[in-house]
């Protein structure tokens, strides 16, 4: 398949056009032809993630992290290089989608995490960046949750002004943290990188299903996957 056709198809289902991020979404390392046969999936564009990639067959990479963020890339130095060397060393094209990712309601982090925690009654909350990422959800006993992954501890004051009885997240700051308490916020800090596999897991297999190209999830092998918290 035609690596232009996949990424429009991650453009359109993202709506990525629409929001004003602090990525750079979309390709963000080009390759050399453009027929793509497997996608990789993952949540950081690693060294060690595009070497998976690679292995897995993968001609394509799509993360939630990329390298790329707000004016670009300055100089191709460090990290940085030693991620784009091994992009092109294996040929593997780069795309890399940000706040689209945890806002979308079909695929996104945060109602994907809101869904596998059995969450109903979902509506969209919390804003970042002038965008609008994280949701609010009800447990069976009429508990109200909020939830927004990766590292936005900043929110749990909002959660409790929204009436939620807990917040979830992935991480938190010690000030944050002490800000929660303050605010008789119940926070669930479930892991950065934990709570947001499930956008790119739930991308792949939207993917796969719509395009009919073979996707593959590329685990961290030394973070273990997210079990659920226990919600009272």
């Amino acid at each position: 398949m035609k690596l232009e056709r996949i990424t429009k198809w991650l453009d359109d289902v993202l709506d990525v056009k629409s929001f004003s991020d602090v990525s750079n979404n979309g390709v963000q390392i080009a390759r050399t032809g453009d027929d793509v046969k497997k996608v990789a999936f993952g949540v950081d564009a690693s060294v060690t993630f595009i070497e998976a990639a690679a292995e897995a067959g993968a001609q394509l990479a799509v993360v939630h992290h990329g390298i790329s963020w707000g004016g670009g890339i300055a100089r191709i130095v460090d990290g940085v290089y030693n991620v784009v060397a091994a992009a092109m060393r294996h040929n593997v094209a780069l795309y890399g989608v940000h706040l689209p990712l945890d806002a979308s309601h079909a695929y996104g982090n945060n109602y994907e995490l809101a869904r596998y925690l059995g969450l109903k009654n979902l509506k969209p909350a919390f804003v970042y960046h002038g965008e609008t990422i994280g949701c609010t959800g009800t447990l069976p006993n009429g508990k109200k949750v909020g939830v927004c992954s990766g590292g936005a501890g900043e929110f749990a004051a909002d959660a409790k002004n929204l009436g939620c009885d807990i917040y979830i997240t992935g991480e938190a700051s010690w000030g944050e943290v002490i800000m929660a308490e303050n605010a008789g916020m119940q926070m669930i800090c479930a892991g950065h990188y934990a709570t947001e596999t499930f956008g790119v897991k739930a991308l792949a297999k939207a993917m796969k299903k719509s395009l009919r190209v073979d996707t593959v999830f590329i685990p961290r092998p030394d973070i273990p996957n997210l079990q659920p918290p226990r919600l009272p």
